[in-house]
């Protein structure tokens, strides 16, 4: 473990972005190690010879890292959590069976084992952190661009990696929670429409930031990846939600709830 390594994963709860050939990865993994973006690839390159969600929970199963950041949520709304808090909720998830065209269980699994607790009070119920950051998805939305399958997908890589997770344990190889968007939002950058094609000069715009302001040392190659992709630019923003969290740079507080809901970590 390196306390000068970080990663950063922008994910996917879909099941084309993980299979072993995808034309268009969507699933990214960004490692800073010092000033320095040491590598950035894809899932489908990750080393290991087995399915990509495999070598994901691989890599971060062997903890050399001081944290690991990934953007997907890692909790459920209170109301919807187990007696047994976040722990037994990463125990609950590892017993639900992997659908049948992917290796996590999906959306509408995730959503009938949280209604065991309490019925929905409404469509898009969301947590109190994702409502500090003005976040979106809403991890049991099951409906047209789905948060449900990102959450079950997110809590299943939590569960077997068997790593301490953010905020309830601070240690050596932690996993955290980070929000992109809410990361170029605090920076005062674009954070609305960045990913479309023709957005590539508020791509480059962001990028020149990461060089620049936060004194990011990115190799010609990557700034390519990040300028051609949006997915490759996020994994790297995700890494700076990594450095929030062990650096104790936080830009904002933890919400009052964060032992039962968790907490996006925001970089200063």
């Amino acid at each position: 473990m390196s306390d000068a390594r970080f990663l950063g994963i922008d994910f996917s709860g879909g099941a084309g972005p993980w299979r072993p050939v995808c034309s268009k990865p969507t699933v990214w993994i960004a490692a800073l190690e010092g000033p320095r973006l040491a590598d950035l690839r894809p899932a489908q390159k990750l080393d290991g010879d087995s399915h990509p969600f495999d070598n994901l929970v691989a890599l971060l199963s062997e903890g050399r890292y001081r944290a690991a950041a990934i953007d997907a949520p890692f909790c459920l709304p209170e109301a919807h959590m187990p007696a047994g808090g976040h722990a037994q909720l990463l125990r609950d998830i590892a017993q639900l069976p992997a659908a049948d065209d992917r290796p996590f269980p999906r959306g509408a699994d995730l959503l009938a084992y949280a209604t065991t607790h309490a019925p929905l009070a409404s469509a898009k119920p969301t947590r109190l952190t994702e409502r500090q950051h003005n976040a979106t998805r809403s991890t049991l939305w099951n409906g047209s661009r789905p948060g449900a399958p990102f959450a079950a997908a997110c809590l299943t890589l939590i569960a077997r990696s068997q790593r301490p997770v953010w905020p309830w344990k601070d240690a050596p190889g932690m996993l955290v929670e980070t929000f992109p968007a809410a990361q170029l939002k605090a920076w005062g950058l674009p954070h609305a429409s960045y990913s479309d094609d023709e957005a590539r000069p508020t791509r480059a715009k962001i990028i020149t930031h990461l060089e620049e302001k936060q004194h990011l040392m990115i190799a010609p190659t990557d700034r390519r990846e990040m300028l051609r992709s949006a997915d490759a630019l996020d994994a790297v923003l995700a890494a700076f939600g990594a450095k929030a969290a062990a650096n104790r740079r936080l830009k904002f507080e933890k919400p009052d709830n964060w032992k039962t809901e968790g907490a996006i970590a925001i970089h200063a």
